[in-house]
């Protein structure tokens, strides 16, 4: 495929460049600023439209995808922890093997459609553990989208719910990586997890050759817990067990001090920042300005990456950042290289050798865009109803604002069927 005249945008660093791109075998093999077509090579004319890389969302929880409209509880929770107990916790547990292969579905498709072609995902299932890693694999897969699975252990569903949590990590360990899919071992939180369990975790993981993806600090009640029974910070307490390494994913470190943020750092971690559901549930804010390797998520609210990095601008903006913008588009930027250090490829850079991860926009920017204005373009200009086209690996996911894969109306009535059903469900719980 040739993908001629293509306004290149490029994050890490910003650049903004005019050139053709020649792909082959999933890749970017060729750029320059004028390449002519091959024979039976398929011509693709964007016409100066803005190509950028796919993409990341480096924590989200698809089983939320049914979540959207729920009813909330007879009682409005007043505390975090309360908004797990009386809404996630009960969605959860609600959860059969035909609502996580939908949520998973609708999640991939509504991703795709907003130009992020990796997920990072964190799944719970209480109800479903068994074989619900590989159901979201298929799930993601068949819309094309790449993806880094796990699942949540916990201590909160008893021993068996933390036994079959850690088998299903096991599994999708086991099943291999594809093109397209990897796996990570899940954790829920500190406060969910008892020493032995966190032991467990940390013999998987070097067993495994795998690492982390954890919730951490993402609100006071974490940090509070930690201290009193275990006497520590939550760093040193996954520290002592060897789980802070590189590739480990520490979602929210909303409640986390400078050393703390540098600890996990120099020990290869990445920290996950979500912006949009931090405000949601109240939780406070991250200290952004300590972050370095570092990435957005959405934690389910949505997979909408352009609509996340907003929100970071400008809740940092709001507290008084002055590089806020430029601070945005790095934790942007983060997403692919978090991608590359999974998945050993040049997430991001759209150079010869670089996956075809692409995102075709229907922009047409009223004002010069250029390489020192990138950010300006991105946080007040393009959002995800500028997704034109979206390739993945080479292949086309979206085209011309159509899911290919999958047949989105047929997914989207069998959802709604089995949202009503997960609602009535997770109602009747206690």
């Amino acid at each position: 495929m040739l993908l001629k005249d293509a306004t290149l945008v490029s994050l890490d660093p910003p650049a903004v460049a005019r050139a053709d791109l020649r792909i082959e075998g999933g890749r970017i093999v060729e750029r320059a600023a004028r390449l002519s077509p091959g024979a039976g090579e398929d011509l693709v004319d964007v016409a100066g439209g803005v190509v950028l890389p796919g993409l990341v969302n480096a924590h989200t929880h698809l089983y939320s995808s049914l979540a959207r409209g729920m009813p909330g509880p007879e009682a409005a929770p007043r505390s975090f922890t309360e908004i797990l107990e009386r809404i996630w916790w009960r969605l959860d547990r609600a959860l059969d093997a035909e609502a996580v292969a939908l949520s998973a579905e609708v999640g991939a498709v509504e991703a795709a459609l907003s130009g992020t072609t990796l997920v990072f995902d964190h799944h719970a299932s209480p109800g479903a553990i068994r074989g619900s890693l590989a159901a979201l694999r298929g799930a993601v897969e068949r819309v094309g989208l790449r993806s880094v699975l796990c699942y949540e252990v916990t201590d909160r569903n008893g021993a068996d719910g933390c036994e079959q949590g850690l088998e299903e990590n096991a599994a999708a360990l086991a099943d291999g990586a594809s093109e397209l899919t990897r796996a990570m071992v899940g954790a829920h939180a500190s406060f969910t997890l008892s020493e032995p369990t966190l032991g467990r975790i940390a013999a998987l993981v070097r067993e495994t050759g795998s690492s982390l993806h954890i919730h951490m600090a993402e609100d006071r009640a974490d940090v509070d817990d930690c201290r009193q029974r275990y006497g520590s910070t939550i760093v040193d307490r996954l520290e002592r067990h060897g789980l802070l390494a590189p590739r480990t994913l520490l979602a929210h470190a909303v409640h986390v001090t400078a050393p703390e943020v540098e600890k996990a750092h120099g020990l290869g971690c990445w920290i996950v920042h979500n912006a949009r559901s931090n405000m949601n549930n109240g939780v406070g804010h991250a200290p952004t300005a300590f972050f370095r390797r570092a990435a957005l998520g959405t934690d389910g609210i949505d997979q909408d990456l352009f609509a996340e990095t907003r929100a970071a601008y400008l809740r940092m903006r709001d507290a008084g950042r002055p590089d806020a913008a430029e601070a945005a588009l790095q934790l942007l930027a983060g997403g692919h290289r978090l991608a590359a250090a999974i998945f050993g490829q040049s997430f991001g850079k759209l150079d010869a050798g670089g996956p075809a991860d692409l995102v075709l926009l229907d922009y047409r920017p009223p004002t010069p865009l250029q390489t020192n204005n990138v950010a300006g373009h991105l946080l007040f200009g393009v959002d995800r109803g500028h997704v034109r086209s979206v390739m993945v690996g080479g292949r086309w996911v979206v085209r011309e604002r159509r899911v290919a894969g999958v047949d989105v109306e047929d997914v989207y009535a069998r959802a709604r069927a089995a949202a009503a059903s997960l609602w009535e469900r997770a109602a009747r719980l206690a």
